[in-house]
């Protein structure tokens, strides 16, 4: 696996949520007079992606559905998100998860971080799963929800050129 990347705690950060519904979305940055916040939702969410594949398990058809409608969801964002933002930070439980599993590393004291090709190759593992139609006695969860959440994670580190995830307590 690829090793973490370091943070500075004073560079930008774009804060992710799974919502059923929607992404929520903070951003925020730090600059000499403070901290700003800026909060935007966008139109997809845990549930409706979990509904897209049929509440079970992708197969390879659904996966590249969810990838599209994901991507359609989620490139209105870019227009807003500053260049330097290179962190997608999180404290939503299930990209917890994802985040632990994705570094195979044991939990240690400070910021838990996974980089983007950490997430990229738990993506592979899903999509081989999805291409072979092999749902048990892998090592990877069997659970739609989280299969949604990676992708969604996925997409948004890739097409928002984010370099990693930090997990926040």
């Amino acid at each position: 696996m690829t090793a973490a990347l370091a943070i500075d705690a004073g560079q930008p950060c774009v804060e992710l949520d799974l919502g059923a519904l929607q992404l929520q979305l903070q951003l925020r940055i730090h600059h000499g007079r403070g901290r700003s916040t800026e909060q935007h939702g966008l139109p997809i969410g845990l549930e409706t992606l979990a509904h897209a594949f049929g509440d079970r398990m992708p197969d390879a058809l659904a996966l590249e559905n969810g990838i599209a409608e994901v991507e359609d969801a989620i490139m209105s964002a870019a227009q807003w998100l500053p260049a330097q933002v290179q962190t997608l930070c999180t404290a939503d439980p299930l990209l917890r998860q994802l985040v632990l599993s994705a570094t195979g590393a044991p939990v240690h004291p400070g910021p838990q971080r996974a980089a983007r090709e950490a997430i990229e190759h738990l993506f592979a593992v899903l999509a081989g799963q999805a291409e072979q139609g092999l749902h048990t006695g892998q090592a990877q969860p069997q659970d739609v929800q989280a299969a949604a959440a990676l992708l969604i994670l996925r997409e948004c580190l890739h097409h928002w050129g984010m370099l990693q995830v930090q997990l926040l307590d």
